[in-house]
């Protein structure tokens, strides 16, 4: 989380930020899901971010191959979503078996507010540290 912007950054938008910024690390848990937001999802991993942006961004462009403008974004202050539009999913991915699918339509991103959920890593199979880049006043690298 930003907690603080240097005049640079605050003059740029909400987003950047950079080494002389006021910053913390959280935690999201990221899970994936095949027919839609409420069906049944299988967590993916764990992303160490600094912002929401951060996250979305890096889902954005590690999951949703070469679609940049097919998908729906939703970010709220505890829980985001990024899937592919209906028109963008296809058949093969409106089916209800994870196994008959060959991608997931989309991802669900919870912000992480436990300590003790935050520790426990043995239930996380990726871990994505996005701190260790480092930042310059355009936002990291």
């Amino acid at each position: 989380m930003i907690n603080k912007q240097c005049d640079n950054c605050a003059k740029k938008g909400k987003n950047f930020y950079c080494n002389s910024c006021d910053i913390t690390a959280e935690f999201f848990d990221i899970y994936s899901y095949y027919t839609n937001k409420t069906s049944d999802n299988s967590l993916i991993g764990r992303i160490k971010a600094y912002t929401w942006h951060d996250v979305l961004e890096y889902i954005r462009n590690n999951f949703f191959y070469g679609l940049s403008s097919g998908l729906n974004i939703d970010c709220e202050k505890d829980f985001a979503y990024i899937e592919k539009k209906i028109s963008e999913q296809g058949t093969t991915n409106r089916r209800t078996d994870k196994a008959d699918s060959e991608d997931p339509i989309g991802y669900k991103i919870y912000l992480i507010k436990d300590n003790k959920s935050i520790e426990d890593v043995r239930k996380v199979r990726n871990l994505w540290d996005l701190t260790l880049t480092p930042v310059t006043n355009n936002k990291h690298i």
